[in-house]
């Protein structure tokens, strides 16, 4: 559909929604062939009020309108209502495409059609078309692709689009779900194709850079770009995935920077573009703008965890009070906390994870993952807060001598110089230990650790082996080296 016709049916479908949906003017006029439009340009965006009151105005203005029936029917089939579908789309005289892929629809709800008999069931209908109007051919396309006919919608490719006056609807439509279906080596040649059709149509640049980027074919999606900025110099959209070629093509921080600086003054910045232009100051090194940047973007954008992050990487000194500030909302649980955490422990970047878990820890209070967070602050070398941790939670944990729990504990003491005090509280949860062990049987103590018996048997020696370790060498009149009997790092 040509871009002046895109903008009409917006019109019309803005007018009925201020009209009639909102006001209640039912005295408004649409004619019968509006009507259709604007139900069509409602599907599009899944607006089943304005497609009710459409239907509603529409059985009171033009009560014997075949085109308004049908699609009557199809808001029924989107109901789920089989039988009421079929029974309005029979009354339906003049049966058009529509109505030929709303019977086929019906007759395979339950999905048992074989394809061939499918493919046979759509070529009937191709073949009794001349020309396909843009909702047509949109229901005919979504539906052999949701009936995975994806390659026989290729192989009759032509042959569609000599039925289509504009072709640009069929293309698009393909294009789109291909994408969606990420087919994106299709989506990329039939997007391109839609800008030889249409050179001067910004969409559809814009939709080739898309799929490009996401192939990573930076250098098309950098032409692409290209194209569409020449069309309109101000797409943010243009300026986002040209910067984003540009970055993974490493050519030049600085004009990725600037690039990027255009698009977060934008209101159609977001969160990623963020992240993108400090990583490109940091290139640069100008991590102080970049520290800079993130604090003004977060005053306004409280809830932005990946632009807390990357202020959490620079420095955590800036990034503590936004972090603080998002954990106060309530709206991060314990468990978003330690996803969030872990988020940075796979990058290796335990000084952040402790800082999101201590934080969180502070406002809302940890309860159930207790030996990962003393494992993160472990590692990261918060040593004292190891401790404290330990201390403050015991009284709430089920079984205070986990491995998780203790090997933290015991080697943070040590690191901190309290050697003895570490020998004393080894020495006792030893004890602990061998007490319940012989209280309990390997079934029993297997449901705590949530392994087998045999295994949950295994692991307690070991772990009864690896405290054992942890007092022979305090005990050596050596002062052995902590990394040589630290079993987080053995």
């Amino acid at each position: 559909m040509p871009m002046d016709e895109r903008n009409d049916r917006r019109d019309l479908y803005e007018e009925f929604e201020s009209e009639v949906v909102k006001r209640g003017n039912t005295e408004a006029f649409f004619d019968e062939s509006d009507l259709v439009e604007i139900f069509d340009y409602a599907s599009d965006y899944d607006n089943y009020i304005v497609k009710m009151e459409v239907l509603l105005y529409g059985a009171v203005h033009y009560p014997k309108s075949e085109a308004l029936a049908t699609r009557r029917a199809w808001l029924y089939y989107s109901f789920g209502d089989v039988e009421v579908t079929t029974e309005v789309n029979k009354r339906v005289s003049r049966e058009g495409v529509l109505n030929k892929l709303l019977s086929l629809r019906a007759r395979n709800a339950d999905l048992s059609m074989d394809p061939e008999v499918m493919t046979k069931a759509l070529d009937e209908i191709l073949d009794a078309t001349e020309d396909f109007e843009d909702e047509e051919i949109i229901q005919f396309t979504d539906y052999a692709m949701e009936m995975h006919l994806e390659d026989w919608l290729k192989a009759n490719r032509e042959r569609i689009r000599s039925k289509c006056s504009y072709p640009q609807t069929f293309l698009y439509e393909f294009a789109d779900r291909s994408e969606e279906n990420e087919d994106l080596e299709t989506a990329a040649q039939l997007f391109e194709e839609l800008t030889m059709l249409e050179p001067f149509t910004l969409d559809f640049w814009l939709r080739l850079a898309t799929v490009q980027i996401n192939r990573e074919d930076y250098e098309g999606a950098l032409s692409s770009a290209d194209y569409a900025l020449a069309i309109d110099a101000g797409s943010i959209m243009a300026l986002r995935i040209k910067g984003a070629a540009l970055y993974r093509l490493e050519r030049g921080p600085e004009v990725v920077a600037e690039l990027y600086k255009k698009v977060i003054d934008s209101t159609e910045a977001e969160d990623t573009d963020v992240s993108t232009l400090a990583a490109a100051l940091i290139e640069c090194g100008r991590q102080d703008e970049a520290i800079a940047m993130l604090s003004t973007y977060l005053k306004d954008h409280i809830h932005s965890r990946l632009a807390i992050d990357v202020l959490l990487v620079l420095d955590r000194r800036y990034a503590e009070p936004y972090l603080r500030a998002l954990m106060a909302t309530g709206i991060i649980s314990e468990k978003d906390a330690v996803e969030w955490a872990r988020g940075h422990v796979v990058h290796g970047q335990f000084a952040s994870a402790s800082t999101v878990c201590l934080v969180y820890d502070e406002i809302n209070g940890f309860k159930n993952d207790i030996p990962f967070v003393l494992e993160v602050c472990y590692f990261a070398l918060n040593f004292k807060e190891v401790v404290r941790l330990y201390k403050e939670k015991y009284p709430i944990l089920e079984w205070p001598y986990l491995p998780a729990l203790t090997f933290p504990y015991l080697m943070s003491l040590v690191r901190l110089g309290e050697r003895e005090k570490a020998l004393e509280e080894a020495q006792e949860i030893l004890r602990a230990l061998r007490t319940y062990r012989r209280a309990h049987s390997n079934t029993e103590l297997s449901a705590m650790f949530r392994l087998t018996p045999a295994a949950t048997g295994s692991m307690v020696i070991g772990y009864m082996e690896n405290l054992k370790n942890i007092i022979h060498a305090l005990k050596s009149t050596d002062e052995i080296p902590a990394d040589d009997f630290d079993p987080m790092l053995i």
